[in-house]
């Protein structure tokens, strides 16, 4: 069937741009507003009081990291950043640390508020990234693991400094557990700040996602490492959050290695990405990130030398049929922004035709909107 065949009887909500990028512009505008005018005393501030209300943006991510980041990119400019995406290890000739000079500058001020610290922090963390690149640590340049490793440091340093100021914040435990992982240290200790992140923001989903995917033995885990993390974060928290950071562990983790699946609990994986979506401020926009990488999961490895062993191939397929449960059960508006730039709108359409394949080949109209799935004849 052509896209424009299936479009006739496939109808899609179609909400265009990503809706936390939506919700974060304004902030970050008067973010560099402040930044240009290094005007601190309102930048601070500002940054102070989305961590401490905790304030999100739709998918859940707290705005505090959020906006730093965001003012981390817009500094050092779109050059730099296409780099960065892809994953190439950026130099000081085309990211100089200069450019973040004035705020290293304040630190030393006794009335520099806790918050601009935590900026700084992030600041070193991400241009650490940048000159690192997604090489893995065998094929990376010395050097880049060096001027990396420099900056890792220099982020340490900041947070040791500015601790004793920050015993609740979670901004500061966020970048505590960030920095830890990029330095290397120890499961256990990862293990700890992430129990002390999660601690400072009893709501956020990030600190089990992130920790699931370092549990991973190309990280920080051993075998059963995830899963143990799993079954005591759900134990933990399901009074409050049911199983959705049960499901938050493995749910990054999968993406990078999908024989984690081989541990989980299939049902208790499931009641925990729908428990994942009610949490957020916008279920719509999980559910699409969800859908997106389970699909993405459930595609067979292409070429003659990429058999797998049964054992795989079996997760594959419940991912699929998870797919389908969700597509046909949970999904509201399409988000292509959410699916990512090599998802066209056409591409989700074929996608999403699957799971109604059967009422699709019987001739009715489905159509997927604000009430969710609807067939007719």
């Amino acid at each position: 069937m052509s896209t424009q065949q299936l479009g006739d009887r496939l109808g899609l909500t179609v909400v265009v741009g990503h809706p936390d990028a939506r919700a974060l512009r304004p902030h970050l505008s008067e973010a560099v507003a402040d930044w240009q005018a290094q005007d601190w005393d309102r930048l601070g501030p500002r940054l102070a009081r989305f961590d401490r209300c905790r304030a999100a943006l739709p998918s859940g991510e707290r705005i505090a990291p959020a906006l730093s980041r965001a003012l981390f990119r817009h500094i050092a400019g779109p050059a730099a950043c296409t780099l960065i995406d892809r994953g190439r290890s950026v130099p000081s000739t085309d990211l100089p640390e200069d450019l973040f000079a004035p705020l290293q500058r304040i630190l030393g001020q006794q009335e520099t508020d806790p918050a601009l610290h935590f900026l700084a922090a992030q600041v070193q963390l991400e241009l650490g990234w940048a000159r690192r690149g997604d090489d893995y640590a065998d094929f990376a340049l010395d050097e880049a693991l060096s001027a990396a490793q420099a900056r890792f440091r220099v982020a340490r340093t900041v947070l040791d400094r500015i601790a004793p100021r920050a015993p609740h914040s979670s901004h500061f435990a966020e970048l505590d557990y960030r920095v830890r992982a990029a330095e290397g240290t120890t499961e256990e200790e990862l293990t700890q700040a992430a129990i002390r992140w999660s601690r400072t923001d009893t709501t956020a989903l990030a600190p089990y996602a992130l920790h699931g995917l370092h549990l991973l033995p190309r990280w920080y885990g051993t075998e059963g490492s995830l899963r143990a993390f799993a079954d005591k974060s759900w134990a933990k928290t399901h009074e409050n959050m049911g199983a959705a950071a049960y499901a938050a562990v493995y749910l990054a983790a999968l993406e990078s290695d999908l024989e984690t699946a081989l541990t989980l609990d299939l049902a208790v994986f499931r009641e925990g990405l729908i428990d994942m979506m009610q949490l957020g401020e916008d279920p719509d926009l999980t559910c699409n990130a969800v859908l997106r990488l389970l699909w993405e999961v459930s595609l067979a490895p292409s070429g003659i030398d990429r058999r797998e062993p049964r054992a795989v191939r079996g997760i594959r397929h419940e991912m699929r049929a998870l797919f389908y449960d969700l597509a046909r059960h949970a999904l509201g508006p399409v988000m292509p922004d959410v699916w990512g730039g090599r998802w066209t709108e056409a591409r989700i359409l074929h996608t999403l035709a699957e799971p109604f394949a059967e009422e699709l080949a019987a001739g009715r109209t489905v159509s997927i909107g604000l009430q969710g799935a609807m067939v007719s004849e």
